[in-house]
């Protein structure tokens, strides 16, 4: 008996077309993405466009971003990236946009995303230079997303403004786990590798690690304190060429803290940056995780150890410019930059730290060290005057207080005194009379 012939595999399906002519003829369309209705465009950029998405059952707000592939050859390699997608989406923090869902449509990869808001801090920046406090608090809530990133060894790769979304006092940062999707199609360096203003220059060599978006973070930290990026150029090269071998200037209002701060993230060389986005924190006294307090130095912070030279970085083989002939040396960082990070709490000599068991966390503690300098003595001062200003306030209710206690006790006392001057007076006419009935007495027995 003849063995039967195999069966042949069925082909697999061919990956549909990627239309955008449909997708724009058909995405206000209910039901276009199922489950949601597209509302109104958010903005477009390098990765795609995003759209604001209404989920249908709940009536909850969301964010689509329809990633932009032009050429189909390069799609299977884009949806394998996706796949990464799955493990920024386990992430959960109050300072990253998270990731809910993704899929395709009409050929084009999508991925759902929580609303963050239309506000970012790239808009907010066109508004002028802010203030040091505020500009702070945005960016610290963003160091905070990017240190979450990184506790799950993940890394962003392209910080910038425009991924800085704003929500009322809430930042969140938004398209990670997207800088890797780089397509045949761009040869741009602001698409996949990061953004030129903002990109680390060992990135230039795809050396990047965690230690570029500390770099990163610092040419945002010198956008908001000092009102543009340090370095600038007519060409993509020149700009990425500037941050490989040029240090920043600063302007005059910095200050020498923040200019030391400023100068250890945008260190050329990645090993001499601060070794992580929580030390960073600490060295600008923020708190590094929610709940947890201001840390104020009360002593000068301890040396770290000295910095070798700044070795610059070789260009890469393909260089779209020729490269000079000879390429300066940075300078080493300045000495203010070093140490620039304070002691963490509890870092400081165990021999001054106090029984664990006395703390209210069960955690080492220090005593709290008294109150000196100018910030101490201003609060003082604030205090003292608030005192002065109760004073003042309470001194007429005092006034009219103390003035209606005594009326109405003597109100209270005038009858009785009425009374006891009466009964004087009754006293009085009584001895008269007696004395007068006396001496008339005594005159009609004289004159008897």
């Amino acid at each position: 008996m003849a063995a039967a012939s195999p069966q042949p595999l069925p082909a697999p399906e061919p990956a549909p077309r990627i239309d955008w002519e449909s997708f724009y003829r058909n995405y206000k369309k209910p039901g276009y993405i199922q489950g949601f209705e597209i509302v109104n465009k958010l903005g477009g950029g390098a990765f795609g466009l995003v759209f604001k998405a209404r989920k249908e059952s709940i009536g909850k707000d969301y964010a689509i971003k329809f990633l932009k592939i032009d050429d189909e050859s390069v799609r299977d390699a884009v949806a394998r990236e996706l796949e990464t997608v799955r493990f920024f989406a386990q992430i959960d923090h109050p300072n990253l946009v998270s990731i809910e869902d993704k899929g395709e449509i009409d050929g084009i990869p999508y991925l759902v995303m929580s609303y963050a808001g239309q506000e970012t801090l790239r808009k907010r920046l066109e508004g002028g230079r802010m203030n040091r406090d505020d500009a702070l608090k945005i960016f610290v809530q963003a160091a905070r997303g990017v240190q979450a990133l990184h506790e799950h060894s993940l890394v962003h790769f392209d910080l910038k403004p425009a991924n800085i979304f704003l929500k009322g006092d809430i930042a969140r940062v938004g398209d990670y786990g997207l800088s890797k999707l780089v397509t045949e199609s761009r040869n741009s360096l602001s698409f996949g590798r990061g953004t030129p203003y903002y990109m680390a220059p060992e990135m230039l060599q795809r050396r990047g690690d965690a230690r570029s978006d500390l770099y990163s973070l610092g040419v945002l930290l010198y956008e908001c304190l000092c009102g543009d990026v340090p370095f600038k150029g007519d060409s993509e090269w020149e700009v990425l060429r500037k941050h490989e071998t040029e240090m920043p200037s600063f302007p005059d209002h910095l200050s020498a803290a923040d200019r030391a701060i400023l100068l250890r993230c945008l260190a050329k060389d990645p090993m001499q940056r601060y070794p992580s986005v929580a030390d960073l924190l600490r060295a600008l006294q923020a708190p590094v995780a929610l709940g947890e307090s201001l840390v104020f130095r009360s002593e000068p912070p301890r040396p770290l150890p000295p910095m070798a030279p700044v070795a610059s970085v070789p260009p890469p083989a393909a260089a779209p410019a020729p490269a000079p002939a000879a390429r300066p040396v940075p300078p080493p960082l300045p000495p203010e930059a070093l140490g620039a990070t304070p002691p963490m709490l509890g870092d400081a000599d165990p021999q001054s730290l106090r029984d664990p068991t006395a703390s209210p966390y069960g955690m080492p503690w220090q005593a709290a060290p008294p109150s000196r300098g100018v910030l101490a003595f201003l609060v003082r001062q604030v205090f003292r005057v608030l005192e002065l200003a109760i004073f003042v306030v309470l001194l007429p209710v005092r006034a009219v207080s103390a003035v209606s206690g005594r009326g109405a006790v003597w109100l209270l006392k005038l009858p009785f005194r009425m009374l006891g001057a009466a009964t004087r007076l009754v006293g009085y006419v009584v001895v008269a009379a007696l004395l007068l009935l006396v001496v008339m007495g005594a005159l009609a027995l004289v004159a008897g």
